[in-house]
């Protein structure tokens, strides 16, 4: 069979995947857009009304902090699982489980019960960790030249989730549209969209990996993995530039929706315009401006200048006191960390043997997914001091970053 066919047939046979990715990250951009306002704001109805701001700042972090941490701890696990009995089965139990998770965290909202949310986040993001899965069946399946085109696929549905998911979310939260939508509309519409998915896997995806009974599964892979970047080592100090440029990425996605309902007080609608419309610039940027750069940059050439114009345009957000300058400082920082991202990865890679590229980015995506959780964390604590402080603090980590990708040896 010619390449370009065996090629055309990948693709087919990993659509499912890309869906399974895709409604994965809808539900988790439906949680930065809807539980924002929800705690946020007095009329939530989540929190007592006397509830001061700074307490409902830090109990936002946590709750946006409980997903990715899940997620952290699970992938290793669902990596292994999948190993041992079979990406299709792994898959399937693991989109059930969600529609459950799912279906747990729209009671907790309906019903405004903060402990039942946190439990539903909890075992949605062990229950979706399955991004791992995705990355394995689509190695099992394509030749290492096509590897990388496949993967940014997975983060291009990723991308465009982030646009249909708040966008859908705010319509749905909104009872001006229609008098029964309210918060808890959007997840159980995300049930029926599991529902729907995990239909379309059953029926579509063929397994491509044969089970291995000798496959391990380790619950602290995760920690081992986090542990391994910070050892003494060649790679230390690209983990070390990585995990402070995660940590400000990671950390805008957490607080910018916080700052646009603490310092404008957006509703739901308006937020999760916002919201979608960050993600557009990413699209664009997994769509080929990436690729446009790579041609002309090498990936440190790319992080020690991104970093640093990052730095510049996400600190330009807190500046105007108004709502329309916004369009353009959220979307050039996204823009900006839409190209930072992969560089991250590939510096990696490229510094590493042959035969350590999976440990040595599975040690990467620890970090990617540690900061992740850190950051929600972080973020509810400084937005319980002044509104600004997150984002401020997230651009300081960035110029912090630049200059540590501009010490970076070239040959780490």
């Amino acid at each position: 069979m010619p390449a370009v066919n065996a090629e055309q047939v990948a693709i087919r046979r990993l659509v499912p995947l890309y869906l399974v990715v895709f409604v994965g990250f809808v539900g988790y951009s439906l949680m930065i857009a809807i539980f924002t306002p929800l705690l946020l704001r007095a009329d939530g109805g989540m929190l007592p009304r006397t509830d001061s701001l700074a307490v409902r700042t830090i109990l936002l972090g946590v709750v946006l902090a409980v997903y990715p941490l899940a997620q952290f701890l699970a992938a290793p696990v669902i990596g292994g699982l999948s190993d041992r009995f079979g990406r299709r089965p792994t898959l399937l139990v693991s989109l059930a489980t969600s529609s459950c998770c799912y279906a747990l965290i729209a009671v907790a909202v309906q019903t405004r019960t903060l402990a039942l949310l946190i439990v539903g986040c909890l075992l949605a993001g062990l229950s979706e960790a399955n991004i791992a899965v995705a990355q394995s069946a689509i190695a099992d399946l394509a030749p290492a030249s096509q590897r990388s085109r496949l993967f940014g696929y997975v983060y291009l549905s990723s991308s465009l989730a982030y646009v249909v998911g708040p966008l859908a979310g705010g319509r749905l939260a909104d009872p001006n549209l229609v008098g029964w939508f309210d918060y808890a509309t959007p997840f159980w519409a995300t049930v029926a969209l599991l529902a729907c998915v995990f239909g379309l896997t059953a029926a579509l995806f063929v397994e491509t990996s044969t089970p291995r009974d000798d496959a391990g599964v380790h619950l602290g892979r995760a920690l081992s993995s986090l542990a391994d970047a910070f050892r003494a080592g060649r790679l230390r100090r690209l983990y070390l530039a990585n995990f402070v440029l995660y940590l400000s990425i990671f950390g805008f996605f957490r607080v910018y929706p916080m700052y646009l309902v603490d310092h404008f007080h957006m509703t739901v609608s308006r937020e999760s315009l916002f919201v979608a419309w960050v993600a557009v610039p990413i699209v664009a940027a997994n769509a080929g401006i990436v690729s446009w750069l790579a041609k002309r940059m090498t990936p440190l050439q790319t992080l020690t200048i991104g970093a640093g114009v990052l730095a510049v345009v996400m600190a330009t957000i807190v500046i105007p006191n108004t709502q329309g300058p916004l369009w353009v400082t959220l979307g050039a920082t996204a823009l900006v960390l839409a190209v930072c991202l992969p560089a991250a990865a590939t510096i990696v890679s490229e510094a590493t043997e042959p035969e350590q590229q999976g440990r040595a980015l599975g040690s990467n995506q620890s970090l990617q997914v540690g900061a992740e959780a850190l950051s929600g964390l972080s973020g509810g604590l400084l937005a319980a001091i002044t509104d600004v402080l997150p984002l401020s603090a997230m651009a300081a980590l960035a110029a912090i970053a630049c200059l540590c990708f501009h010490r970076a040896p070239t040959n780490p």
